[in-house]
């Protein structure tokens, strides 16, 4: 090839573009053999930045987290080898376990209800079946309770309509009403309450700290849902969350699983609402 001008040789065209697709696909291994690439449960987006933070692998390792994924999307990128790690809110599938799919970790956060209400009153759990099946619900200023609710498939759905009596008939007659809005996302329905007055909505605590939502938690039978609440037991309203491994997770993968057992993944993960669960 001459010097400066290898590739204009009819002759030695197919030979440069197989050098350059070869460095191409080495640059690309390389940029993924540096990145975490981490997604699932929208409730945990900015949880796991915070996480990421104090990792000791964070000067060598980017993080690249991918948004809106949910549970079952999740898992399928990890599957599918998209992600190194996956955050998710249900347990497993038998397909998922077959796929090679395994619980590394998990975590529990308490589950909350939400509102926009600067002051909002206390409510009974006997009554919160009630407030979702009415149709001109209030709060204790008499102004407007405003429901949000989410897909019937999602995971948050399930954990609300166990949390209280009647709730699975209650939130099916809520659906009913065309008033109430459907939030797709756990961002959707964090930003839909804080827009709409007098939101009410469920979600998990440490979403509501990690984002810094403009919200405020509700107590429940005089109860703050704290995580010191939680954990001393008068709060029983929790949501798990499980961190998940392919069958060949990468070492950085690892080495991140392994720093969130260690005492100082333990603290960030308590400052943002979580708490370990001991295996």
């Amino acid at each position: 090839m001459a010097a400066g001008r290898p590739c204009m040789n009819p002759s030695t065209i197919a030979l440069c573009i197989g050098l350059i697709t070869a460095m191409l696909l080495s640059a690309g291994e390389v940029a993924r053999a540096n990145t975490l690439r981490m997604g699932g449960i929208g409730a945990t987006t900015m949880l796991l930045p915070h996480l990421f933070e104090a990792f000791e692998g964070s000067e060598t390792v980017k993080l690249k987290v991918i948004p809106s994924l949910g549970s079952s999307g999740g898992l399928r990128a990890l599957t599918d080898d998209v992600l190194d790690v996956a955050v998710s809110g249900r347990p497993l599938t038998e397909q998922e376990r077959a796929a090679g799919l395994k619980p590394a970790l998990s975590i529990r956060t308490p589950f909350v209800l939400i509102t926009s209400h600067p002051r909002p009153n206390g409510l009974h759990s006997s009554e919160i079946a009630d407030i979702f099946k009415s149709l001109r619900p209030t709060w204790g200023n008499g102004s407007p309770i405003r429901i949000i609710l989410r897909p019937r498939s999602d995971s948050d759905t399930a954990a609300l309509a166990g949390m209280f009596p009647g709730m699975v008939a209650a939130i099916e007659t809520a659906r009913q009403r065309p008033d109430i809005p459907l939030a797709a996302t756990d961002q959707d329905n964090a930003d839909l309450a804080e827009r709409m007055a007098g939101s009410l909505s469920a979600a998990t605590l440490t979403q509501i700290i990690s984002e810094r939502r403009a919200l405020r938690v509700v107590t429940i039978d005089g109860i703050d849902p704290s995580l010191a609440a939680f954990e001393g037991g008068s709060y029983p309203y929790a949501k798990t969350l499980d961190f998940i491994l392919s069958s060949r997770p990468s070492p950085h993968a690892e080495a991140f699983i392994a720093f969130l057992r260690s005492s100082a993944g333990q603290a960030v993960l308590r400052s943002k609402g979580s708490v370990l669960i001991p295996k």
